[in-house]
């Protein structure tokens, strides 16, 4: 999300980063969004099993390039922050999923991650996650039939 400041004395207007306007902080009028790549798999056995094993960014590929997948281990996910910051979701579209993935992991509705997932700092700084991590656990997977969503929260039980 972009913010338009008017300059008084100009009365031109400049593009700013939501979060942070003139050295001061405000609050996010927006959610942000990122586009990123996601492997499958857990991050101790060499990105093999079940899980999410990485997240990389695509920050240089436009959103409608089509994915020319050499490998059936990774998909293009949207992946934003929820509660506050407090947990992520991730989005995939069905189409950038292939059919091993669709079977392996998302036919049963639920995510397995027998290990935690590390986010990226830069990821975890650009979208205002308080979480260095993805954690272990099952975790719903919501079907929406063009697109599959999967919001991953910290469930401690005191």
């Amino acid at each position: 999300m972009e913010m338009f400041i008017k300059q008084e004395s100009t009365g031109t207007e400049r593009r700013e980063l939501p979060g942070r306007l003139a050295g001061r902080e405000y609050p996010r009028r927006a959610d942000m969004v990122l586009q990123c790549e996601v492997m499958f798999g857990s991050p101790s056995s060499n990105c093999d099993g079940n899980g999410i094993c990485k997240i990389v960014a695509r920050s240089e590929q436009p959103a409608l390039r089509p994915v020319q997948r050499t490998r059936c281990d990774h998909a293009r996910a949207l992946f934003s922050a929820i509660d506050g910051g407090k947990g992520a979701s991730l989005c995939f579209r069905r189409e950038w999923l292939c059919s091993k993935l669709m079977k392996h992991h998302f036919r049963h509705g639920v995510l397995e991650m027998p290990e935690p997932c590390p986010i990226p700092q830069e990821i975890a700084r650009a979208l205002g996650l308080s979480i260095g991590e993805l954690p272990a656990g099952l975790h719903l997977i919501e079907d929406y039939g063009t697109h599959f969503r999967i919001n991953i929260r910290f469930n401690k039980i005191a």
